[in-house]
């Protein structure tokens, strides 16, 4: 089974919220976005001890094991290796798309490629570079070094593979992080605004109902604190400050010089350091996103001469599929009043978010639109970005042609 580490005992409270912002608030029920054995909170008041409980029960089953590369054989799509045999696992492990991405990376095989490759071809394949590789790795490095690069941390659940990755890898999973933070927030304080989890991530949305502004009649903005994770090698552990909006349970995700305020990678991993750490994230959280409602608050008294061609500015420098560009346009068709400002084009860039079938995508384009609003630390692309979308249309004369915006990359398919 897989080896999980209880973080210790100490709680520290979280800052207490500012008396200006306090108001109390009854947050609607948020549903939670489709994904491989995602999880959503049932409707109703929702709260961490049922995140806990979500998270240790999707424990049940998960095992890991390291495995030299060469022992393990593919065949019909399906891993065997002694250990697993056994486990009583003689059909072998499945492998889920991730962990057959991260095989190839290992590998040095285009995933892409892979995956398009008849049963057969993939076997050969695989078991060729296994071996190859090896072989390889011993002729250029030492002993040691070469059997540390050549051992696989396998991370299974049941029949399945979900991960792939080196043993150097430190496991702080999900319910380790969830042990770490129940100490540090206050449960009759916060309420959960989001809470998915799927064989590649975690992702838990929490909001301060004390700590409130309506920036319109109606239109209550809350503090929040975004915290994720993956198990599997997907992403690190990261705290980012939110800004929640009640009126349509929209997020936005406000970045910190465009770093989260903590972002601890699986490796060297020091637990009451850790605990420290994310105590400090929580509570610098709390203060960014009280700071950042103000800017979402002038943001309504900023006008967007032309939306339409705004939106299509920021599909092409972020390289939005199209069908994800209409959606932000039919989305803007709510913001009755703000349609033409820089406030109803970025809630209709978070509303879209919403539809993406993948909770990374949607943070991305949470994260995205926040740096979007942000006058205060966005730089470069953003900004440039920005001004093209605040500036009055006017046609271009071929003398003096618009620079081009700076590159942002694309949202990221999964490998």
């Amino acid at each position: 089974m897989a080896s999980v580490v209880t973080a210790p005992s100490g709680p520290t409270a979280a800052a207490a919220p500012s008396a200006s912002l306090q108001q109390s608030l009854a947050l609607p029920s948020v549903p939670s976005p489709a994904g491989h054995d995602a999880f959503s909170i049932p409707t109703g008041r929702r709260t961490l001890i049922d995140v806990r409980d979500q998270v240790t029960g999707d424990d049940r089953g998960k095992w890991d094991t390291v495995v030299r590369a060469r022992d393990i054989t593919l065949r019909s799509g399906r891993l065997h290796f002694a250990q697993a045999a056994n486990e009583g696992y003689d059909g072998g492990l499945a492998l889920s798309p991730w962990a057959m991405a991260q095989a190839c990376q290992k590998l040095g095989i285009p995933s892409a490629y892979f995956r398009k490759c008849p049963p057969d071809l993939q076997d050969n394949q695989f078991n060729h570079w296994t071996r190859y590789n090896e072989m390889v790795s011993g002729l250029t490095k030492g002993d040691r070094e070469s059997e540390r690069d050549s051992n696989w941390l396998l991370r299974a659940k049941g029949q399945a593979v979900r991960g792939i990755l080196s043993p150097r890898y430190a496991r702080l999973d999900n319910r380790q992080l969830m042990d770490a933070l129940l100490p540090l927030v206050q449960e009759s304080r916060y309420q959960v605004g989001l809470a998915h989890l799927n064989g590649e991530s975690f992702h838990l949305r929490l909001v301060d109902p004390t700590i409130a502004r309506d920036v319109l009649p109606g239109d209550r903005l809350l503090v929040g604190i975004h915290v994720a994770n993956s198990e599997v090698g997907l992403r690190a552990v990261t705290v980012d400050a939110l800004v929640f909006r009640v009126v349509c349970t929209n997020g936005l995700i406000r970045r910190v010089n465009n770093r989260s305020l903590l972002k601890q990678r699986h490796i060297h991993i020091s637990e009451p350091r850790f605990r420290e750490m994310l105590g400090e994230a929580l509570r610098e959280a709390v203060t960014v996103a009280a700071g950042f409602i103000e800017q979402m608050a002038l943001a309504t008294r900023t006008p967007v001469p032309d939306p339409d061609h705004a939106i299509d500015l920021v599909a092409e420098a972020w390289e939005l599929p199209r069908q994800t560009a209409d959606m932000v346009k039919f989305s803007l068709h709510g913001e009755t009043g703000q349609q033409e400002t820089l406030y109803g084009l970025v809630n209709a860039l978070t509303q879209a978010s919403q539809r993406l079938a993948r909770i990374e995508d949607r943070v991305e384009l949470e994260t995205r639109a926040g740096a979007l609003i942000d006058t205060v630390a966005s730089r470069g692309g953003y900004s440039a970005l920005r001004q093209r979308i605040l500036s009055p249309v006017s046609p271009v004369s071929p003398l003096s042609p618009v620079s081009p915006l700076s590159p942002l990359s694309p949202l990221s398919p999964v490998k």
